[in-house]
């Protein structure tokens, strides 16, 4: 059993050590060299448990409503709003025993192992939707009961967590993660504190959550939603790709415009669309308990850092945020094109290409997924030269392509065809769906590769995943998927935020309907995933001419032995 009461007092490797003095020297945008000094002092390290695991070893499970409790729901005298009350009327969740992998030999059913020649080709991390949230924002849509987070006020400790623990993962492995990936809605509100905050837990970094105003709701360092805390980084490589969230109004209700944006660097609720009108609320930053704020005459300490981003700013902040890739897969040249998709070789010097897809249509105002012809072409290009190559191809996008618009010019169903026709293609990872899902994507029975939606980190199980790919030296690849759960102790606000989301899962939101049983039945199945594909020849050839290739399998030294 996993004690999630205690925190790590191990001695600190140096890596870690690098960032303690980055905090204390590393200035925040907008303040002079003393604030940044004063932050950097009060700023408190988040601590996990004493013993790392993976949900092979534990998993959290979400509570079910007891038949009283869900009767209370129903009726409305206890509502998702009051959150004090979730724990004493058993919402949450527990810890259970891990799930094993799940094996799958759709793509390889001839597969037989090769024993002691393995060889791994990439040890990745992926994670999607993080929507950090700035709660004070006037721009928040906190009414909206299907969109409120209870513990939404706490996104930035939770990914901070998340990375945390992919961070102890990465320095117990034999070696580090050649990347990370965040399949999309970096941000919830699209606003550049918002970002700032994201990218600060990436690289390591002391992250101020709080806005307008210092508000210190809870006396004294690291016990409140509004306190500065440490950000270690994750020491690796890392991409992104662009969600809804990022393009649009918190991810669909309107498009970035001038009324929006100085809506939000504004004290007052905005009331600009007919959506904010019945659905508006943010935190006010000054509770102990995080009370949603829906008077429209109730004002919130502006702030200038609360301003949305075009998609130009975006791509711009993200080129300047420094850590490893520089420009993390974007171009002066994509920038001044408003050129959101590109492809990169992620592991140094191998034949492993990741196209990283732009899935969003802001001009539609719709959340859905969307692609134009000039991307689609640029899609086809990318794929011809990988086969010309004979490179394996990981494919990334914010949305599945089911959940494509069917408006879009080009269809999910067009994108799936072209996808099949590459043989080198063998993963499509995406989020948007907030849910741990696995799809086999063919074309008549034919050819196909895996599609992984990954969960969010901003609503339960709050989790991240951890692929290997490991080619057996016989004409077949083995994909190992482990999802890992942030391993917060118990006191920290990120455990807090966990149960919060625990909770919120039994009343429904946009992405479930509520029926806690059933979301665990279906996550089970998708979570952790050992996947066989047949290799075409000339890919199995190409990687054989390539001896220095790791031999450790991190999946079955490390990942499965904590």
């Amino acid at each position: 059993m996993i004690d999630d009461g205690i925190v790590s007092c191990k001695a600190i490797n140096m890596g870690r050590l690098f960032y303690i003095v980055l905090a204390s020297v590393s200035l925040q945008i907008g303040c002079s060299s003393s604030d940044s000094d004063s932050l950097s002092s009060s700023a408190s390290e988040y601590g996990l448990t004493e013993k790392p695991y993976t949900s092979l070893q534990q998993v959290w499970v979400p509570k079910e409503p007891s038949p009283e409790v869900r009767a209370m729901m129903d009726d409305g005298t206890f509502t998702v709003y009051q959150h004090p009350q979730y724990a004493g009327n058993g919402l949450g969740a527990r810890l259970e025993s891990g799930l094993p992998w799940i094996e799958h030999l759709e793509l390889a059913p001839n597969f037989a192992a090769q024993g002691a020649q393995r060889s791994s080709l990439a040890y990745i991390l992926v994670i999607a939707d993080p929507q950090i949230i700035d709660e004070e924002s006037p721009i928040r849509m906190d009414g909206y009961a299907n969109v409120y987070r209870p513990g939404g006020q706490l996104t930035p400790q939770v990914f901070e967590a998340n990375i945390r623990t992919a961070r102890r993962i990465s320095d117990r492995s034999s070696r580090p993660f050649d990347f990370a990936i965040i399949a999309g809605d970096l941000t919830d509100t699209s606003q550049k504190n918002e970002l700032d905050w994201m990218i600060t837990a990436l690289n390591g970094g002391v992250i101020d959550p709080d806005s307008g105003v210092d508000d210190d709701p809870i006396p004294g360092p690291g016990n409140d939603y509004n306190d500065p805390f440490l950000a270690i980084g994750i020491e690796s490589p890392w991409y992104v790709a662009l969600g809804n969230h990022d393009v649009l109004h918190v991810g669909g209700f309107g498009l970035i415009d001038n009324t929006l944006r100085d809506a939000a660097q504004g004290d007052h609720l905005f009331t600009g669309s007919n959506f904010s009108k019945i659905w508006g609320g943010y935190v006010a930053g000054d509770t102990a308990d995080h009370q949603v704020v829906l008077d429209a005459s109730v004002t919130t300490p502006p702030d200038p850092a609360r301003i949305p981003l075009n998609e130009t700013e975006l791509l711009q902040t993200l080129y300047e945020a420094g850590g490893a890739p520089a420009g993390h897969g974007y171009s002066p040249e994509d920038i001044a094109a408003q050129k959101s998709y590109y492809s990169v070789y992620p592991v140094a010097d191998k034949p492993i290409r990741m196209v990283v897809l732009d899935s969003t249509d802001a001009a539609k105002n719709t959340p859905l997924g969307s692609m134009d012809e000039h991307q689609f072409t640029w899609l086809h290009e990318e794929l011809v030269s990988a086969a010309d190559q004979h490179e394996l191809v990981i494919v990334v996008s914010h949305h599945r392509l089911q959940d494509f618009d069917d408006k879009s010019k080009v269809s999910g169903e067009m994108v799936k065809d072209l996808l099949v026709s590459s043989d080198n293609v063998i993963l499509h990872l995406t989020g948007h769906g907030h849910r741990d899902r696995k799809s086999l994507q063919t074309a008549n029975g034919e050819g196909g590769f895996w599609e992984l939606m990954t969960t969010s980190t901003i609503d339960f199980p709050m989790q991240s995943r951890v692929l290997e790919l490991v080619d057996e030296n016989n004409g077949y690849l083995s994909i190992y998927v482990t999802n890992v759960g942030h391993n917060s102790a118990a006191t920290t606000l990120a455990s807090k935020a966990r149960q919060l989301a625990a909770g919120k899962l039994a009343f429904g939101t946009t992405f479930f309907d509520g029926d806690t049983v059933a979301f665990w039945e279906d996550e089970v199945q998708a979570q952790n995933l050992l996947l066989r594909v047949a290799l075409p020849d000339d890919i199995s050839s190409n990687l054989a001419t390539i001896s220095d290739w790791p031999d450790t399998i991190e999946s079955i030294h490390t990942l499965s032995h904590f």
